[in-house]
C-alpha cells in the first residue's frame, strides 16, 4: 500500500513514502542492552548489528549519534562507515585523530570505539542502519545508554625495592587492593613474573573474580605441593607465598588487579585494570645441587671402604624433554664404585646401572633410557646420567605404495578422512568413513596393526597417510602425547581388486600392501 502526499507552493514538491506490509517487521538493528557502565579514561565499545536485509553479504553502513543528559531533545552525530565528515565539532576532531572510531566486523556488524571515555562522552547512543534498499520494513536503530563513572581502583605493594634471597628461602609479598566504586563490581587480583628478557610477564598465582585460585603456567607443581599460595586477608589485602622460590623465580614481580563489572546481558566486562609497583628479585643459587651426607656414623680403618650417598635434590622438567644428571667426585684419583639408582614416591630405590673401579658397567634399567658419560680430569672425576624420556620413532614405506590411517579419496573435494584409528591401549575406535563391511583392523605380534580393505574400488585411490604418536605414563599415572611421525603415499587402483592389506610396526615401522585381482 502506498501513500502519496502532495505539498504546493510557489513550486510543486512530491514527496513519496512507500511502505510494505508483510506482516512481520524484516529488518532489525541491535546494541548492547544498557546501561553500560564504563570507568573515566578506560575504553568503550559498543556492537551495533543488523539482519533483514536482502543481501546479507553485501557491507552496510551504520551512523553513531549521541544525546546527553542535559539535553535529551538535540542529537550530536559522531560516526559514519560512508561519511568522514558526518560528525559534529568535537567528535569530528576526535575520529581524525583516531580517538573515536568504527570497525567492521562483517557485512552486517560493526564495533563502535573510544579510545579514552571523557565524562562528557555520558549519554544515550543511536545505532542506525543506513538503509539503501528504499522500502522500510523493520527497525533500523537500536539504543543504548552509557555512564561513564570516575575510578576509584587503588593497588599498591607492600615491597617496591629490590630483594635478594637465597635458593630454598621464603618469600612473601601483600597487594592492596581496593575500589570505592558505589556499583556492584568484582575484583580479580593476580601476581606476576617478569623474567629478564621475556616480552610477556606470566602469571604465577590469581584469584578470579568468583573467588578461584589458578596457578599459573610452570607453578602448578609447587602449588599442588602447598609450596605457593595466594591468601586474602580482610577486605583488601591478598597475599603472595613462596615457601622456596627457585632460580627460575628471578625478575621482576609485581599484583595485578581487575575490576569487573556485569552488564544487563549478563556478561562480566573489565572496567579497570591497574598494576602496583614492581619488585626486583634477585635469587643465589645454590653452587652444589647435590647433598652428600653418610647414612650412619661409621668407623673406617685404612684401606677399608666409605660408602656415601649422593641425593640429587631438584625440581630438574617437562614431560619429554632429556634430564643430565651430575656427580662430582673431588680429591685424589682413587678406585670407586659409583651407583646410580631412582627412588619414585617412597619406593625402595632401583638401580640404574653401577659403574665398577675397572670402568664394567652393570647395567640394571632399561638401557634404552639411560645413557652415562664420564669426564677424569686432573683433581675431580665427573659421572654424568642422561636420562632420555622416549624414544625416537622411524617410518618406512616400502613400494608399490601404502595403505594407511588415512584417506584423501578426492583430492578436488579436499579434507583428510580418518578410516580407522587405534588409542594407546591399541583399541580400534569407530570409523569416520562410511566404508560399510569392507573395513577391518586387528592387531597381531610386533606388534603389527593389519588394515584390510575388501573389494576395492576406483573410488579408493587416493593420497594414503599412516601416522603414529607415542604415549608416555608419568611417574603419577598421567598419559602425555609425545611427537608423532608420518609418511605418505599415493594409492592407485586400475582393475578391481579384492582386498588391500597393510601393517605397521612399533618403532621401526613397515607399511605393505597386496592387492589381489578377481
Amino acid at each position: 500500500m502506498s501513500d502519496i502526499l502532495k505539498f504546493q507552493d510557489s513550486d510543486e514538491f512530491i514527496c513519496v513514502l512507500s511502505v510494505l506490509y508483510s506482516g512481520e517487521a524484516r529488518v532489525k538493528t541491535e546494541v548492547q542492552a544498557g546501561p553500560l557502565y564504563r570507568v573515566l579514561g578506560s575504553p568503550l565499545y559498543i556492537t551495533c548489528s543488523v539482519s533483514g536485509f536482502r543481501n546479507e553479504n553485501t557491507d552496510k553502513h551504520f551512523e553513531f549519534r549521541m544525546t546527553k543528559p542535559s539535553n535529551p531533545n538535540r542529537d550530536i552525530q559522531i560516526i559514519s562507515s560512508n561519511d568522514d565528515n558526518f560528525g559534529y565539532s568535537n567528535h569530528l576532531i576526535r575520529v581524525r585523530k583516531n580517538e573515536i572510531a568504527l570497525k567492521r566486523l562483517s557485512p552486517n556488524s560493526v564495533r563502535f570505539e573510544i579510545k579514552s571515555l571523557l565524562k562528557a562522552d555520558e549519554g544515550e547512543y543511536e545505532c542506525t542502519a543506513v538503509n539503501l534498499e528504499g522500502a522500510y520494513d523493520g527497525e533500523y536503530s537500536a539504543k543504548t545508554v552509557v555512564k561513564v563513572i570516575e575510578d576509584s581502583l587503588s593497588v599498591s605493594s607492600s615491597a617496591s625495592t629490590p630483594l635478594s634471597l637465597n635458593e630454598g628461602e621464603a618469600l612473601t609479598l601483600t597487594c592492596l587492593a581496593s575500589s570505592s566504586t558505589s556499583q556492584h563490581t568484582h575484583l580479580s587480583v593476580a601476581w606476576y613474573l617478569h623474567k629478564d628478557g621475556q616480552e610477556d610477564a606470566q602469571p604465577i598465582i590469581s584469584l578470579n573474580r568468583d573467588f578461584t585460585l589458578s596457578p599459573g603456567q610452570g607453578f602448578e607443581r609447587r602449588y599442588q605441593a602447598g609450596l605457593i599460595r595466594l591468601d586474602k586477608w580482610g577486605e583488601a589485602a591478598y597475599n603472595l607465598q613462596m615457601a622456596e622460590v627457585e632460580p627460575s623465580d628471578q625478575g621482576r614481580i609485581y599484583c595485578q588487579a581487575q575490576e569487573w563489572i556485569q552488564d544487563p546481558d549478563g556478561s562480566w566486562y573489565i572496567i579497570i585494570q591497574k598494576n602496583a609497583e614492581e619488585m626486583t628479585l634477585t635469587v643465589k643459587a645454590t653452587e652444589n645441587r647435590l647433598s652428600v651426607k653418610m647414612q650412619q656414623a661409621v668407623n673406617v680403618a685404612e684401606g677399608g671402604g666409605l660408602h656415601l650417598s649422593c641425593k640429587v635434590d631438584g625440581s630438574r622438567v617437562t614431560v619429554g624433554e632429556k634430564l643430565e644428571l651430575m656427580c662430582r667426585v673431588r680429591g685424589p684419583h682413587m678406585p670407586v664404585t659409583v651407583t646410580w639408582s631412582v627412588q619414585r614416591e617412597a619406593k625402595t630405590p632401583d638401580t640404574i646401572l653401577t659403574l665398577s673401579p675397572n670402568g664394567t658397567i652393570s647395567w640394571s634399567a632399561d638401557q634404552n633410557h639411560y645413557q652415562l658419560r664420564v669426564e677424569s680430569r686432573k683433581t675431580e672425576v665427573i659421572y654424568y646420567l642422561l636420562v632420555i624420556a622416549s624414544n625416537q620413532l622411524a617410518v618406512i614405506v616400502n613400494n608399490p605404495g601404502t595403505a594407511s590411517c588415512k584417506n584423501n579419496e578426492n583430492i578436488e573435494n579436499a579434507g583428510i578422512k580418518t578410516i580407522v584409528s587405534l588409542d594407546r591401549n591399541s583399541i580400534v575406535m569407530e570409523s569416520k568413513v562410511d566404508l560399510g563391511q569392507r573395513i577391518s583392523m586387528r592387531r597381531s605380534k610386533g606388534p603389527t596393526f593389519e588394515l584390510t580393505i575388501r573389494q576395492a574400488r576406483i573410488s579408493d585411490n587416493g593420497s594414503y597417510t599412516c601416522k603414529v604418536g607415542e604415549w608416555l605414563q608419568d611417574p603419577r599415572g598421567e598419559w602425555y602425547l609425545l611427537s608423532t611421525v608420518s609418511k605418505s603415499t599415493v594409492l592407485t587402483i586400475t582393475e578391481p581388486g579384492e582386498y588391500i592389506y597393510f601393517s605397521y610396526f612399533r618403532n621401526m615401522f613397515t607399511c605393505h600392501i597386496q592387492l589381489a585381482q578377481k
